[in-house]
């Protein structure tokens, strides 16, 4: 009796030990990718002030021409900070589908790999293999982490109007984007607006209760 009674105190023990093992993990995660995106915002905003955003050289590529350290940097970070973030939100909401869940880490890997090659095959302004690598990756990069965050907000595993509404927000922001740039070119402000909202989304739904069901 009095030996069972000490195996079950140890167990019990161990279970609190665990609990808090991972409650301490779990905040460590937590506010890791808070600084981490936080760090990141802050670095991308005054990376694209290096050069006139409004003008076609103050594109996050031309700067990086400029200042190739910097473009590599802010490639490490943004990626870095999208990909933890995003995987905290994976992991503390469930999806509809488990198989949408798989297809959104497999963006969020692809993504990093596409930044990565990005900011280390940088562009030319003479067209050829560099430069297709180089826009190639760029356009793929943001592609795949909109995919990810987007089949986060499309399919939540309860119906959430607030997902439903920042995605056709998010949805109607990408298409202004696309229709500015075809009618101005290039410019570094409008291409930065599908980060900051990015940011500014991801920031909502893991670090405040705006987007819980009451």
């Amino acid at each position: 009796m009095e030996e069972n009674y000490l195996n079950n105190n140890v167990e019990e023990n161990n279970s609190i030990q665990n609990k808090d093992n991972n409650k301490i993990k779990e905040l460590i995660f937590k506010y890791s990718s808070l600084v981490l995106l936080v760090v990141s915002f802050i670095y991308f905003t005054v990376y694209g002030f290096l050069e006139n955003p409004f003008l076609p050289s103050g594109t996050a590529s031309e700067i990086g021409l400029k200042y190739p350290l910097a473009f590599k940097f802010w490639g490490v970070t943004s990626g870095s900070a999208l990909a933890c973030n995003l995987c905290y939100m994976y992991l503390h909401n469930e999806f509809k589908n488990n198989k949408v869940k798989i297809i959104g880490y497999v963006c969020m890997a692809l993504g990093v790999v596409c930044i990565m090659t990005c900011v280390h095959v940088p562009s030319t302004r003479v067209f050829g293999l560099q430069m297709i690598v180089h826009w190639g990756t760029a356009l793929s990069f943001a592609l795949f982490f909109a995919i990810a965050l987007i089949l986060f907000l499309v399919f939540p595993k309860e119906k959430n109007k607030k997902y439903f509404i920042t995605t056709i927000v998010f949805g109607a922001l990408l298409l202004c984007i696309v229709i500015a740039l075809i009618i101005w070119g290039k410019n570094g402000f409008i291409e930065s607006l599908p980060m900051w909202a990015a940011y500014v989304i991801i920031f909502l739904v893991n670090f405040t209760p705006l987007y819980k069901n009451k």
